[in-house]
C-alpha cells in the first residue's frame, strides 16, 4: 500500500527527468515517463534483498541511469549516471542510510517469509483497508445519532447512509482509474441485511425492539452461515476468505465458526437489551460487540486453519 509518493526531478544535458517514488509499508516502486512509456522498478522490501532502485533510458548522449536510495530514515537521494559516468549527485552522500535500512530488514525477513510460509499473507489485508473505514464510520454515525436522537432514527438513517454507498462503489468500479471496494468481500450479503435493518427499525416503532435488531438480525446471519456450511462453505465461507490473511482455511469449518459467532453474538446483545440501560447499549453496540466479533471471529478462523503437523506436510 503506498504511504507517501517522492518526486525528484534531475536535470542531464539539458534534459529534465522527473522521477517519482511510491514508497509504502512492505514495497516501493521508481516511476519515470520517457518518451511516451512509464518505466517502473519495485521491489518488496520482506521478500527481496533490499538494493537501490535502478531505471536507465537510452538518450542521444548515450545510456543514462538513475539510482535512488535511502539517504536517511525519512529522506532519499539520487544519482545519475551518463555512460557509466557520474552526471548528477543529489547530496555528496545520498545513499548513506542505504547499509542501516538493509541491516534492519535483513532481521524482519525471515519471519515474513515464514508467516508466509505458514499460509499468512498479510498483502491480503490491503483490499479491506476502506471497507474497514466505512464500517468505523456507519458505526460512529450510530453512536452520534443514538446520543442526539431515538434509535428508531439512529438504525434507519444508518442503514440509508450504508445503502447510499451501493451506487458509489457501482460508480468507482465503472469510472475510477483506481478500483476501491467499500463494501467487502460479503457485499450483497451485507446489502441483504442492511435493507432487513432498515426493515426492522421502521416496522417497530419502539427503541427496544430497535435494541432487539442486534438479536434478530444476528440469528439470521448465524442461520445463512449455518446453511453455507451443510454445502461446504462454498458461498459465504469462500468470499470470507478472500479477504483474510489465511490462504489455507477450511471454508466449511469457517461458516460453522461464524455461524456459531452469531448466535453468540445474538445471545449477549439480547442480555444487555434486557438488564441494562440504553446508554450502556449503545457503547456496547459501538465498542464492546467490536471486541467481542474480533474474538470469536478470530476463534472460528484459527479453529478452520489445519494443525501445524498438517501445514508442514502440505508444505
Amino acid at each position: 500500500m503506498k504511504v507517501w509518493t517522492y518526486r525528484y526531478p534531475v536535470t542531464v544535458a539539458g534534459v529534465r527527468y522527473e522521477l517519482r517514488l511510491e514508497a509504502g509499508m512492505s514495497e516501493s516502486r521508481l516511476l519515470l515517463e520517457h518518451q511516451g512509456q512509464l518505466l517502473e522498478d519495485s521491489q518488496r522490501h520482506l521478500h527481496d534483498p533490499y538494493r537501490l532502485h535502478r531505471l536507465s533510458v537510452e538518450t542521444d548522449q548515450g545510456r543514462l541511469e538513475f539510482e535512488l536510495g535511502p539517504r536517511t530514515a525519512w529522506s532519499y537521494g539520487v544519482q545519475a549516471r551518463l555512460n557509466g559516468e557520474l552526471v548528477y549527485s543529489s547530496h555528496p552522500q545520498p545513499f548513506a542510510y542505504l547499509p542501516k535500512i538493509q541491516q534492519m530488514l535483513a532481521k524482519r525477513a525471515p519471519s515474513a517469509r515464514a508467516a508466509f510460509e505458514n499460509g499468512v499473507d498479510f498483502g491480503r489485508l490491503k483490499p479491506q483497508l476502506p471497507a474497514l473505514a466505512v464500517d468505523i464510520v456507519l458505526g460512529l454515525l450510530f453512536f452520534i445519532l443514538g446520543k442526539l436522537s431515538d434509535l428508531r432514527t439512529a438504525a434507519l438513517v444508518t442503514a440509508g447512509a450504508g445503502l447510499a454507498i451501493v451506487p458509489l462503489q457501482w460508480a468507482i468500479k465503472r469510472w475510477a482509474a483506481r478500483k476501491v471496494d467499500l463494501l467487502g468481500g460479503l457485499a450483497l450479503f451485507g446489502i441483504f441485511i442492511l435493507l432487513l435493518s432498515a426493515g426492522f427499525s421502521w416496522v417497530f416503532d419502539s427503541e427496544f425492539a430497535v435494541q432487539l435488531k442486534a438479536t434478530v438480525i444476528g440469528g439470521l446471519v448465524a442461520a445463512c452461515f449455518g446453511v453455507d456450511a451443510l454445502f461446504g462453505g462454498r458461498r459465504l465461507g469462500g468470499k470470507m476468505q478472500a479477504y483474510l490473511v489465511y490462504r489455507d482455511l477450511n471454508t466449511r469449518r469457517l461458516s460453522a465458526g461464524m455461524c456459531g459467532m452469531g448466535v453468540v453474538m445474538a445471545g449477549v446483545n439480547l442480555a444487555i437489551a434486557c438488564w441494562l440501560s440504553k446508554d450502556a447499549w449503545l457503547w456496547y453496540t459501538l465498542w464492546g460487540d467490536a471486541l467481542l466479533a474480533f474474538v470469536l471471529s478470530n476463534l472460528a478462523i484459527q479453529w478452520s486453519r489445519p494443525r501445524p503437523a498438517s501445514r508442514l506436510v502440505s508444505a
